[in-house]
């Protein structure tokens, strides 16, 4: 009885060990990452419901959207959730770019053979992506040679999506500052290879 309960108790010291080491690892994490954003010019702000409300659609309705930190037009949020009561939590985020025009929607991730995709001029791009438009022609006129191209050669493993005057790209883990810099510059090529009949034709008033 006795040695039992010693061995109960060693297991409890461990696991308390464990949990302590885990909470320490995390907050040093955290506060890192907040001295890495600010290095950049990205600071922590409120969450925004809108951007929160973006990352329940992609993952969970259930989830919890927070630590935010925004500038220079773009913000970044870490979500979590489970998938059930019993599973363990899903660390997520989701980064945010600010267009300075609105757009319909138009989503190009990396290749899923279960969703039905627009196919283009470009059979590597085709391999490599999956698009959603509600608009073929929309979609052709954003994604042209030279956007394809750049998409294939440097950004095929991010997805990213136009949310009406907002750039959006997410993906597992929370966010880090390489995270948010990459995203950054994807969002800043984007709007560079979009040519100007795009806004000036599909561009919403």
């Amino acid at each position: 009885m006795i040695t039992t309960l010693v061995v109960l108790g060693l297991l409890a010291i461990g696991l308390m060990l464990l949990y302590v080491r885990s909470v320490r690892r995390r907050r040093t994490f955290f506060d890192r990452r907040v001295r890495a954003a600010a290095e950049l010019g990205w600071y922590p702000a409120p969450t925004d419901p809108w951007l929160a409300g973006v990352a329940a659609r992609l993952y969970s309705p259930q989830g919890t959207a927070e630590r935010m930190v925004a500038g220079a037009g773009v913000r970044a949020l870490d979500f979590t959730y489970s998938a059930s009561s019993t599973s363990t939590a899903a660390r997520c985020h989701v980064i945010a770019y600010d267009l300075p025009y609105e757009l319909p929607p138009l989503s190009v991730g990396p290749r899923n053979p279960l969703v039905a995709s627009q196919e283009f001029e470009s059979a590597r791009f085709n391999q490599l992506f999956t698009v959603e438009s509600g608009d073929r022609r929309y979609a052709s006129a954003v994604l042209n040679p030279r956007m394809m191209a750049m998409l294939v050669d440097d950004y095929e493993h991010l997805p990213w999506r136009i949310e009406g005057r907002t750039l959006v790209t997410w993906g597992l883990g929370y966010w880090t500052t390489p995270m948010v810099s990459e995203a950054t510059h994807l969002f800043g090529r984007i709007v560079e290879l979009i040519p100007p009949f795009v806004v000036d034709d599909y561009g919403i008033r």
